[in-house]
């Protein structure tokens, strides 16, 4: 009983509230669970509301509701009111859908059966989470809503647009029942296979979406700016078609921004379409004027779509006619760019051919909708509408032939550019194979200059460093020298003191036995005379031997003086023969003055030719003197241990060879053991008895020889033998 009064009150709440407002068109009776209505003109009215500021209990009432047309071009507003009864004829419930495909805002509001309004909103640029929900889907441009059996509703429909979007020139509420909608979308997807289409499509855009890559790929490989931009064309001919899945894909939150963006697609993408064209003919300069002209009417064309989408908020110019403009404006652009394809073939261009044969289609279509438009516009000359229907795909033909036939161009031109750029490779290697030929043949040559200048130098620098050594090594021997000669000066000085007085003795003994002689004489007997003189003479002979024998020494140590004295180490010219025989005598006196009994047998053979040597003859002298020295020293020591059939003998022999002069001194003493042999020339090592050699000898020797002459000193030897020193000397 509760439950029949309160259907009774909603029922008389809705008579009183329907009977509230005037002049409300014809019920809409539906009587059927499975279609799709549009109702007539008849059956729903519109209100305008210019300034988008109405609110529902403003129009509630309003007194402006008129019926109208669908289609009106005298519409000039973003905001439109629209309402109509619809009663459920049917015995049981009714669940429909009220549909608005016109409108990017879809705000209805409903009478239900208790006397309320119910508000429900829907549209292209309400948010996902904002969208009423059916079943668990989001529904929009769809809001649903039941009606009992009998009952009858008034809907209020408020359509509006955004201000950057044309305005509501075309306004029909449409209705679909459920039962419809769900035989709709099973006959579509199931009977008609509609599910091919989202697939083709799906196809399609992932080919034009690999297009745009590899176009991309491509000017990253050669750098020509053709395929950078028909790769951009691409990707946005892509997003000018498919805005609407790409907004259901990623930005179902944002569709307000992303429709805003989306108006500018097209025009984005016939600029850098127009800008591949251009970039494909390359336009000489006999073509400068008209690729001017080309790029002046693209610059009015962007202006103009710019002011169109701020011309449907502020309607500074008739939205019909600027939109046409803009159409003329597009046809314009591309008839040149056409123009400029013949007459590049007429040139010779090769690729002008495809560019023709892809843009003709699309042209021809262009000219026919533009046709249309105008007839339509100012002539209200209307085509049938399967014609309307059809020009989409007509359309989508067209752009597909163009993009198919202009790849083949840019893929001819890679081809070309392709076997350009290996060409250019191929010469460029080339020239660098010259290049480097010709700077390894400048390194080259530069090397071997500076090989001659760097061996110069050398040359130069050894030679200096072989002077610097000797005059180096000349200083050591020097210092050396002086300080063997200080010893030898300070030796010999000693022993001249008391070889003078034997001397000066010697002489004035002599004479005083001649006085004594003529004196004893007168005194002596005749018998005693005999003995005595021959006392006397004796006396006189051994006082003579003294004085000869002191002489000698005197003359040896005057040569020891001599030799001893230092030197300023200047290279002189010098008769070496007779510095050999002259050495050779002193060391062999010196030699006796000590052993009277020592006897040798002395061979000379100088060689005449040798003539005046440069060197330092107090040094050549004193090497000379310490192998003499030597080779005396072992033949007397191997005449102590030989039998008496053994005769020293020291050979020398001097002799001119190829710039150099060689000095041989040659012994058959006891010879040098194998074991010391490498020691010889080593500073103050000796194989004499201790206090009878220093071991300097053959050091300064071979010194002098090799540092102080750049001369060379070598040994032969063999114990039991005897030995050979050879001197080498510069001539």
């Amino acid at each position: 009983m509760k439950t029949f009064l309160f259907l009774l009150y909603g029922l008389f709440g809705v008579i009183a509230s329907v009977r509230g407002q005037s002049n409300l068109p014809p019920v809409f009776e539906i009587k059927t669970d499975s279609a799709f209505f549009r109702p007539d003109t008849t059956h729903f009215q519109i209100l305008e509301d210019a300034k988008g500021e109405l609110t529902f209990k403003d129009v509630l009432n309003h007194p402006a509701f008129r019926s109208d047309k669908f289609f009106s071009r005298t519409r000039h507003s973003h905001t439109y009111w629209m309402r109509m009864r619809i009663k459920n004829s049917l015995p049981h419930e009714l669940r429909l859908y009220y549909c608005d495909f016109n409108s990017d805002y879809v705000d209805l509001f409903r009478l239900d059966s208790t006397g309320h309004w119910q508000h429900q909103q829907t549209g292209d640029l309400v948010p996902f989470s904002q969208l009423p929900v059916h079943k668990g889907a989001p529904e929009r441009a769809r809001l649903f809503f039941t009606l009992g059996p009998g009952q009858e509703t008034v809907v209020y429909e408020r359509a509006q647009n955004a201000r950057w979007h044309s305005p509501l020139t075309y306004l029909s509420p449409q209705l679909q029942t459920e039962q419809g909608r769900i035989e709709a979308v099973f006959k579509n997807i199931v009977i008609e296979k509609g599910w091919k289409n989202y697939l083709i499509e799906g196809i399609i855009i992932g080919i034009l979406i690999l297009a745009s890559c590899y176009n991309l790929f491509i000017y990253y490989s050669i750098s020509d700016r053709v395929y950078l931009y028909f790769g951009i064309c691409l990707f946005f001919f892509v997003l000018d078609r498919n805005y609407y899945r790409i907004q259901l894909a990623f930005f179902e939150e944002y569709p307000y921004a992303f429709k805003l963006v989306a108006n500018l697609f097209f025009i984005v993408f016939f600029i850098f379409f127009v800008q591949s064209i251009r970039n494909l003919l390359q336009s000489p300069s006999s073509l400068i004027r008209l690729d001017r002209l080309i790029s002046t009417t693209l610059l009015l064309t962007v202006v103009a779509n710019l002011v169109q989408i701020v011309g449907y908020s502020i309607p500074i110019v008739p939205l019909d006619e600027w939109a046409l403009l803009i159409e003329v404006l597009i046809r314009l652009i591309y008839g040149l760019c056409m123009f400029m394809a013949f007459k590049r073939m007429k040139q010779g261009l090769f690729e002008a051919r495809y560019l023709l044969l892809a843009l003709t289609p699309l042209f021809i279509l262009w000219l026919f909708t533009l046709t249309t438009a105008t007839l339509g516009l100012y002539f209200r000359v209307d085509l049938p509408r399967i014609i309307y229907e059809n020009v989409e795909y007509v359309e989508s033909a067209c752009f597909a032939w163009m993009i198919i036939v202009f790849t083949g161009a840019l893929m001819n031109r890679y081809n070309l550019v392709r076997q350009q750029v290996i060409q250019q490779a191929i010469e460029k290697e080339q020239l660098e194979k010259e290049r480097e030929i010709e700077r390894n043949r400048l390194i080259a040559a530069q090397n071997e200059q500076l090989e001659r200048e760097v061996e110069a130098r050398t040359s130069a620098l050894k030679q200096s460093l072989n002077e610097l050594k000797a005059t180096q090594d000349q200083l050591i021997q020097q210092e050396k020298l002086a300080s063997l000669g200080e010893l030898t000066a300070g030796i010999a000085h000693e022993i001249q003191n008391p070889l003078n007085f034997v001397n000066n003795f010697s002489e004035v003994s002599v004479e005083l036995v001649d006085e004594l002689k003529e004196g004893l004489f007168q005194y002596l007997p005749e018998s005693e005379k005999a003995n005595a003189e021959e006392i006397m003479g004796d006396l006189t002979q051994n006082l003579q031997k003294i004085t000869h024998h002191g002489k000698r020494a005197d003359s040896i140590v005057k040569g020891m003086l001599a030799h001893s004295r230092s030197t300023s180490g200047q290279k002189q010219p010098t008769n070496l023969n007779d510095l050999v025989e002259e050495f050779l005598r002193i060391a062999y006196h010196g030699l006796r003055a000590k052993h009277k009994s020592f006897n040798a047998d002395l061979q000379l053979d100088l060689d005449a030719s040798i003539g005046m040597v440069n060197l330092v003859s107090q040094d050549i002298g004193r090497v000379l003197l310490n192998v003499y020295n030597n080779a005396f020293y072992a033949v007397q020591a191997k005449q102590k241990q030989a039998s008496r059939d053994y005769k020293p003998l020291i050979q020398v022999r001097t002799k001119a060879d190829q710039g150099n002069v060689t000095i041989s001194i040659c012994d058959n003493g006891t010879g040098i053991p194998d074991d010391i042999l490498h020691k010889i020339y080593q500073p103050f090592f000796t194989t004499k008895p201790t206090g009878q050699g220093t071991g300097l000898g053959l050091s300064l020797s071979y010194d002098i020889i090799t540092k102080g002459h750049n001369g060379d000193m070598q040994v032969k030897t063999q114990v039991g033998e005897g030995s050979e020193f050879i001197l080498k000397l510069p001539r």
